[in-house]
């Protein structure tokens, strides 16, 4: 006998309702605002700060480059030139031509007695002849005319000291370079004792152009500022493959 199977209707299930979020208009601004700012972080190249330029050897010791500038334009280049060759031939006047250079140094000691360093010298050396100098002693006298005070020269020391000396010098003389810190020990050692002056014999490829920088900066600083500055310039030598100073006075 056949079993009559009676389905039973489907269960009433509640329809399923779409959950909706509404977002305002300022919410998406703020949104989209902050979604570009991060695209730009993202995207946006790194750009590396640039490092202060270094500072010229003038603005090392207190003097602008413009001022520098300034002063080096308003030289008598001329004037200055033929100014160095009257000193120079004056205080080397004993010298021929071919045996004239740098580092040459005047002594005048006890009584005016003169005698004079051809060179650079060791301390001990140039040391005794300063002693024996203030003692009014000298192995050879110096027969050359150089004045006593020239308008261009840089000084340092007492005034009244017993030994005066007048070094011709060169910046870019490796020789000057080396005897310089002889002169300076013996300043330290001697203190009150030695007169420095420093007159300028340019015989190199940018020592003109160093000197007359020199000279700018102990006339709109000072002269202790033109014996700091000078040290610097020596220093430049070490810098063999410049083919130009003029961007780092």
């Amino acid at each position: 006998m056949e079993e009559n199977i009676t389905t039973p209707p489907p269960l009433n299930t509640p329809e399923k309702k779409e959950s909706k979020t509404t977002m305002t208009t300022p919410q998406a601004i703020i949104i989209a605002g902050a979604l570009i700012m991060v695209a730009i972080i993202i995207t946006r190249p790194h750009v590396a700060s640039t490092p202060p330029a270094p500072k010229t050897l003038s603005e090392q010791v207190g003097v602008s480059k413009d001022d520098l500038n300034a002063c080096i334009t308003s030289t008598d280049l001329d004037a200055r030139s033929k100014q160095i060759q009257a000193s120079v031939d004056s205080a080397m006047s004993q010298l021929p031509a071919g045996q004239r250079g740098t580092p040459y140094t005047i002594v005048i000691g006890k009584n005016g007695v003169k005698t004079a360093i051809q060179g650079a010298d060791t301390y001990d050396l140039t040391k005794k002849v300063i002693d024996d100098a203030a003692q009014g002693i000298v192995a050879t006298p110096y027969t050359g005319n150089a004045a006593l005070s020239e308008p261009t020269d840089h000084v340092q020391g007492n005034s009244n000291a017993p030994v005066t000396i007048i070094e011709y010098s060169d910046f870019e003389c490796p020789y000057c370079k080396a005897f310089q810190p002889v002169l300076e020990k013996i300043m330290a050692d001697e203190p009150g004792q030695v007169r420095w002056i420093y007159r300028s014999y340019p015989l190199h490829q940018h020592s003109f152009e160093e000197l007359v920088a020199a000279d700018c900066v102990a006339k709109l600083k000072s002269d202790d500022a033109f014996w700091k500055y000078g040290n610097l310039l020596f220093g430049l030598q070490d810098q063999i493959n410049a083919d130009t100073v003029s961007p780092q006075l």
